[in-house]
């Protein structure tokens, strides 16, 4: 029979961890609120800036030896074949743990977009366009956030489907073509950290589970930056894109890729990848039919608007992803301490339960010494 001592202890730590986990909740939801409302009051600036960079891309065909920053896509990959080029990786994950699957699943995008063992510029396939928007704006604006109703499942990312094995094929990279057949050599190489394919790629992380986990896997690091995953500022991603811009521009990197969560809903955000630097002026031919054919005269030259312009657009782009995924970690955290919240409060309930039955069953045991030795002196 069970110890009711032990069972009482058992009982006071679960209720101890409760709550801890339930003032875990109500920060999380607080500082969710103020994180979810910079977002969205920053994300019509994100869509004015990115309406800008389509107009000027509009006048920019045959213009790529102009700018250093424009590539045609035949250009991209004659610099493909070079060994000496790199690549560089902007990985935006979290400071803390206890944000249930957040930060494992942006890892995983991430070695699905690093370890794609395929064609990276498929001429018949346009580079991923960046997609800050929200789904359902006025609902997320005035949502009341809920929480999660299945015990022991998580809501809070998309189908597990996504991120299928590499048997299954391995997930093409940004602009990327087909999806690789098999296991490919780089997964076996990365799993027991013998891959020559590290020493052409570079990092930039934001967030310390980020630092860790690429640290430990024998990633070159050029920059980390600690402490703003949950509150981005601006300064910082100015400070990323000033980066990101000098070592492009010194013409050892050949493509720039960011991975960040992309918040949706309080209950709903995904990992995904948004491909920074160059610009292919190929994919921009589809907005001829858009309504962007209105005619503007650009002072000094269109070439030096995009030159000049270009800096704080990227800039915008990675605060807008930092904000994202801010809002993503938060709700991500939110939402587990809810679970571990009620998850705490059912084994509570069961221990109580359990604790009552041993004691029943020690008095009734009591009571049957009693009666028998009664009939014995009878």
């Amino acid at each position: 029979m069970a110890n009711l001592q032990n069972i009482r202890r058992r009982i006071k730590s679960v209720k101890n961890i409760q709550k801890i986990t339930s003032a875990m909740d109500m920060i999380a939801r607080s500082r969710f609120n103020a994180a979810r409302d910079s977002l969205i009051s920053y994300l019509p600036f994100v869509d004015k800036t990115q309406e800008i960079i389509r107009r000027v891309m509009t006048q920019m065909k045959g213009m790529e030896d102009e700018s250093p920053f424009l590539m045609t896509r035949q250009q991209m990959i004659e610099l493909q074949e070079q060994d000496d080029k790199k690549f560089l990786f902007l990985v935006i994950a979290s400071d803390k743990g206890l944000a249930g699957a957040y930060s494992s699943n942006v890892f995983k995008e991430a070695h699905d977009t690093i370890e794609y063992d395929g064609t990276i510029y498929d001429p018949n396939k346009p580079i991923k366009e960046e997609n800050f928007h929200i789904k359902n704006f006025d609902a997320v604006k005035n949502v009341k956030v809920a929480r999660s109703t299945t015990k022991g499942q998580s809501k809070q990312f998309g189908s597990a489907d996504r991120y299928t094995s590499a048997a299954g094929g391995a997930r093409p990279r940004a602009g990327g073509g087909g999806g690789g057949s098999g296991a490919s050599h780089l997964e076996v190489a990365h799993e027991y950290h013998d891959a020559d394919y590290v020493d052409d790629i570079e990092l930039i992380t934001v967030g310390r589970k980020a630092t860790s986990h690429f640290k430990q896997r024998g990633y070159n690091i050029i920059k980390h930056y600690h402490g703003i995953s949950e509150r981005p500022s601006y300064h910082y991603a100015k400070e990323i894109a000033d980066l990101i811009i000098d070592r492009f521009m010194s013409g050892e990197i050949l493509d720039v890729t960011m991975i960040y969560t992309q918040f949706k809903s309080a209950i709903s955000c995904e990992p995904d990848d948004v491909t920074l630097l160059p610009i292919v002026t190929d994919d921009y031919t589809y907005a001829e039919n858009l309504d962007l054919r209105e005619s503007y005269i650009y002072e000094p030259d269109v070439v030096s608007v995009l030159n000049n312009f270009l800096p704080r657009r990227l800039a915008t782009r990675i605060y807008g992803a930092m904000l994202h995924s801010a809002a993503s970690e938060l709700s991500s955290r939110m939402n587990a301490m809810s679970n571990a919240t009620d998850n705490a409060q059912e084994l509570i309930g069961k221990l109580n339960l359990y604790y009552n039955k041993v004691r029943q069953a020690g008095i009734t045991s009591e009571i049957n010494e009693i009666v028998g030795g009664a009939e014995a002196l009878k």
